[in-house]
């Protein structure tokens, strides 16, 4: 999620905002708080790949995972195409992880809240876009390659809007908030790495689009680090 940190009577307050950026790097947590909820973070996302592995055949036995470095060609980091179901667990993973470690250093009631709710909002613009993007394809296809690539990108644009819409919505409703809804901003398409990747991948099966997804898990790094490092938008 996007937050816009501004200072007000020397305490911290966050704006709630829509999209998956970068802004917990200012979240006035220390060094050492950031490191924290950056390893819980990585952990909920290697247990979501060792969940992925393990549907998809190969071990989670960390001696056999070792060895297989050596072999990295035929691993699963390796030979995974990312689709709905591995980023939407993947980004899960990262959201809880980085849910875990908010936890771990803010025992605030309020931040916590915060947290839980940004956790809710992060999952949602994780999948609901990465849904878009794979429904929209699946239906271009049906009038050819020109109209599947089409299809693929404009999935991203409807995916960015419609949970802007629900998770607002949503999230509002669960937290009992009566907070507006921020309307869709043009830097917020620029976090979706995962989608566009995805997106990629359908109208180009050429070697560098499969380079740039393997970096899809460190780029859904951002959606735990967000998570855990979310304070209230209330004077703590």
């Amino acid at each position: 999620m996007q937050i816009t940190p501004v200072s007000l009577n020397n305490s911290i307050r966050k704006e709630q905002t829509f999209g998956h950026g970068h802004d917990f790097l200012n979240s006035g947590y220390s060094k050492k708080d950031k490191a924290i909820v950056a390893g819980t973070t990585a952990l909920g996302i290697a247990a979501s790949l060792g969940v992925l592995a393990k549907m998809a055949g190969h071990s989670v036995n960390p001696v056999k995972v070792i060895k297989s470095f050596k072999n990295i060609k035929n691993s699963y980091l390796a030979k995974v195409k990312y689709h709905e179901k591995e980023v939407i667990t993947i980004g899960a993973g990262s959201a809880l992880g980085g849910l875990a470690g908010g936890y771990i250093i803010d025992k605030n009631p309020e931040n916590r809240k915060a947290k839980r709710r940004e956790t809710l909002m992060q999952i949602g613009n994780v999948s609901i876009p990465i849904i878009t993007v794979e429904a929209f394809a699946k239906l271009g296809d049906r009038f050819g390659k020109a109209a599947k690539s089409i299809s693929a990108i404009a999935g991203i644009f409807a995916g960015v809007y419609l949970a802007n819409f629900l998770m607002n919505h949503l999230s509002n409703a669960i937290f009992k908030s009566d907070k507006g809804a921020r309307g869709v901003k043009g830097t917020d398409f620029s976090a979706h790495l995962d989608d566009m990747v995805v997106a990629a991948s359908y109208i180009s099966d050429a070697k560098p689009v499969y380079l740039i997804s393997r970096v899809i898990p460190l780029a859904l790094m951002f959606a735990g680090n967000e998570v855990g490092n979310k304070t209230t938008d209330k004077p703590a």
